[in-house]
């Protein structure tokens, strides 16, 4: 979920052009950050109250490089540049700009995020077939399985008895 809902980023830039006083005193008045209420504001100023919907959007290598070009023909800084081309956050354009600026157009490419799962087998639950139509892998893997849930419930216990019995914390 969104931190700031689209409601409110248009309540605060209609706030900010109906006010005057700058980005700044509109920070203050709704507890933001000023860089915040700026690009809220550019980007309605630039797309209207439906630049300011969350959008998630998967950008070409292509599409970067356009948008790069662009910003260095009009000499624009990152946050005018995502204003303008509707980027949620000016450090998307600033990062694809350190990236181009050191390994090119290949550093542009998307990169895998997050870890990497292996897929292993899910280890046999207990009691699913009876001891007597097991293979003695089977067995092994089972004894391993039962072997590591017992252990993690020990640990588990432990844990919860430590936490109890800490003198001078709070639980």
């Amino acid at each position: 979920m969104a931190k700031y809902s689209t409601d409110f980023k248009v309540q605060v830039a209609q706030y900010h052009f109906e006010n005057g006083g700058g980005w700044r005193n509109t920070a203050v008045h709704f507890g933001l950050d000023h860089g915040t209420v700026r690009n809220w504001c550019s980007i309605y100023q630039l797309h209207g109250p439906e630049g300011l919907t969350k959008h998630s959007q998967i950008y070409t290598v292509e599409y970067k490089l356009q948008i790069l070009r662009r910003m260095e023909q009009e000499n624009w800084s990152t946050r005018q540049t995502s204003a303008y081309f509707n980027i949620p956050a000016p450090y998307t354009v600033q990062t694809w700009l350190r990236r181009y600026n050191e390994g090119g157009a290949d550093a542009l490419v998307n990169r895998c995020r997050g870890r990497v799962m292996s897929k292993k087998e899910k280890p046999p639950s207990p009691g699913g077939r009876s001891v007597e139509e097991m293979t003695p892998e089977e067995m092994r893997q089972e004894l391993e399985y039962l072997r590591a849930e017992n252990a993690y419930l020990k640990k588990q216990e432990a844990l919860i008895q430590e936490k109890r019995s800490a003198p001078g914390k709070k639980h």
